[in-house]
């Protein structure tokens, strides 16, 4: 946890000014209080680190809120937390990009003090604060859990803590409830601790309940390591007894006893796991035990789901789905990395701060298709294998030659002959990332690979993926855009808002000023789909959550969303796109779609 703040706090207004600086002195922070221009220049000079409150009064008399994030010892904005206190939302757009903006109307002044708090706790704990300033946004891609929880821990945080698949509850920053689809206490925070990247948000309060959990952080993380230990399975899986002269002169134990009376009435995996109150790993060591002993057999989906790694799917997201994820390679200060698997997106981010030279991406080579594609042909599996889209990579092409080396020889004297359907899916990111999603839902609803890729096809040029990055540095380094319009770009203030279109990546519209792309994104959107029909939406981001956060709540507030999906941008898409690229991918289905797509 990051040492506290200075608060430098410019008010012309002196009795808010004593009161709101009183209550941030009495929590234990240093706070300079300053009521005029001139003085809170020279205060800001001499500050580092620090976050910086000021109030649309002390602007309208001269203070430069963007003078103060610049200057200091440091010599860079980014040590720096301004914070703007205003009357009303519409006062936020005139302010620069970093700026957190606090709406005071209808507030009194403890509820004022209490969301400086947020956002000084966040400054601490590395989060940043939402547009409202009600809670704070992460992701764990660049903040672990354990690490996340330790700080709150030594703030003595109350409140709870949202992450994809389930909640946390902490009382006095120790962790006292959990929560994960159907299960609950330490079988759900273990299995909450699987989590390596996804949104993060903590709301602060007294959430009422009863405490479940009374264990240590230190026992609740050694517990949590020792269960995601080893392989876990597809757990869309539907296990089956094997009756045989060995069945019967076993012993089992009390949990194989379980395993073996949930399989015998058909219970997938996943059922298994969430119907069982023993944690996962310890359920998944036993069926692995039951199965090398022959005692369970696996019933595996016919079609297997294959996408590449700028899909940018959570992790935890595809293996949920079993959606296999065929990294591409990233080469980065001389050494080269297999995206997310060697390379994850918030160890990414922080080697391009500190690199000169661009990275360069490759994609996977067909011989490592055809070695995946004839593995699964082998096993008797029909493969739909989805990707980013041909004008923007080789990838494609390469998984079509692995397919063709795949097949060849195969052919089937019994039955349909084997399959590889080789889908484009003229996206990238979470638009291609969506589309996987969707197949793996087809396929478990016993759609055929012809089925699933007639109907990917038909869904592909619906998808609508729009983002805005930070700089157009990167995409000007990988030649996406000429230097001088970069350059211009930067000079002017100027945010394209980029999307893909028929396969590549092209300018749709720009605006001055980033804190108007995301409304205009909403505009755009609009036109493009029915605001009175659900769709499915995914959101990611290069590094910036709390600007992902903004955008889903504005779609949220624009659309009926039936599901939303926020990621971290990988180090490939991240290599193009650059930290702050933040992006949205948006489908509305038909109604013969919605059913078949709709989550498992």
């Amino acid at each position: 946890m990051a040492a506290r703040p200075t608060v430098l706090f410019v008010d012309p207004q002196a009795d808010r000014l004593r009161n709101l600086a009183s209550r941030l002195t009495a929590e234990g922070y240093e706070v300079v209080p300053v009521g005029d221009a001139a003085r809170a220049r020279r205060f800001a000079e001499g500050l580092g680190t620090a976050v910086i409150v000021t109030t649309q009064e002390a602007l309208a008399a001269g203070v430069d809120a963007g003078a103060l994030l610049a200057s200091g010892s440091s010599g860079s904005s980014g040590h720096r937390t301004l914070v703007v206190i205003g009357r009303h939302p519409a006062e936020e757009a005139a302010l620069p990009e970093e700026a957190a903006f606090l709406a005071v109307a209808g507030l009194d002044l403890p509820e004022v003090a209490r969301r400086l708090l947020l956002v000084l706790l966040g400054r601490e704990l590395g989060l940043a604060p939402d547009a409202r300033l009600t809670s704070l946004v992460g992701d764990l891609a660049q903040m672990p859990l354990i690490e996340l929880l330790r700080g709150l821990a030594a703030a003595g945080a109350s409140g709870r803590l949202d992450l994809r698949g389930g909640s946390l509850l902490l009382h006095r920053g120790e962790v006292a409830a959990a929560g994960s689809g159907p299960v609950r206490g330490l079988k759900a925070f273990c299995r909450l601790g699987r989590l390596h990247e996804g949104p993060v948000r903590f709301v602060p309060g007294d959430f009422p309940a009863r405490r479940e959990i009374e264990d240590s952080l230190d026992s609740l993380v050694l517990a949590a390591i020792e269960d995601s230990l080893g392989e876990f399975p597809d757990p869309r899986l539907h296990l089956e007894v094997e009756i045989g002269p060995a069945f019967f002169s076993t012993p089992f134990t009390p949990l194989q006893q379980r395993i073996l009376g949930a399989a015998q009435r058909g219970a997938t995996l996943r059922q298994i796991l969430d119907g069982l109150p023993d944690r996962d790993g310890e359920i998944v060591q036993e069926v692995l035990g039951l199965e090398e002993r022959g005692l369970l057999l696996r019933r595996e989906p016919g079609v297997m789901i294959v996408t590449d790694s700028t899909s940018d799917l959570p992790p935890d997201l595809a293996a949920s789905h079993g959606i296999v994820v065929v990294p591409l390679t990233v080469e980065l200060d001389g050494a080269t990395f297999r995206d997310r698997v060697d390379l994850q997106p918030g160890q990414f981010y922080a080697l391009l701060e500190r690199t000169k030279g661009h990275p360069a991406s490759n994609p996977p080579h067909a011989d490592e298709f055809a070695r995946r594609y004839g593995e699964w042909l082998g096993n008797g599996h029909d493969v739909v294998s989805i990707h980013l889209s041909a004008r923007l990579s080789k990838t494609l092409e390469h998984a079509g030659a692995g397919a063709v080396a795949a097949l060849s020889g195969r052919e089937s004297a019994t039955g349909p002959p084997p399959a590889v359907a080789v889908v484009d899916s003229g996206q990238v990111s979470l638009g291609l990332g969506l589309l996987a999603l969707f197949a793996a839902r087809m396929a478990a609803r016993n759609e055929t690979a012809a089925d699933v890729r007639r109907r990917l096809l038909a869904m592909a040029p619906r998808v609508q993926t729009l983002f805005v990055v930070d700089t157009l540095e990167y995409l000007a380094r990988g030649g996406r855009i000429g230097r001088a319009r970069a350059v211009l770009g930067g000079l002017l203030g100027i945010k394209p808002i980029l999307g893909v279109v028929d396969g590549e990546i092209t300018a749709v519209d720009r605006v001055r000023g980033g804190r108007a792309t995301h409304p205009r994104i909403l505009e755009i959107l609009e036109k493009r789909l029915d605001p009175g029909r659900p769709i499915v939406a995914g959101v990611s981001h290069g590094n910036a959550p709390a600007w992902a956060d903004r955008l889903e709540r504005l779609l949220r507030d624009t659309f009926e969303v039936s599901e939303l999906i926020q990621a971290e941008v990988g180090p490939v898409v991240g290599t193009h796109a650059g930290p702050g690229v933040v992006a949205v991918s948006a489908f509305q289905p038909e109604d013969d779609e919605a059913a078949l797509i709709a989550p498992l």
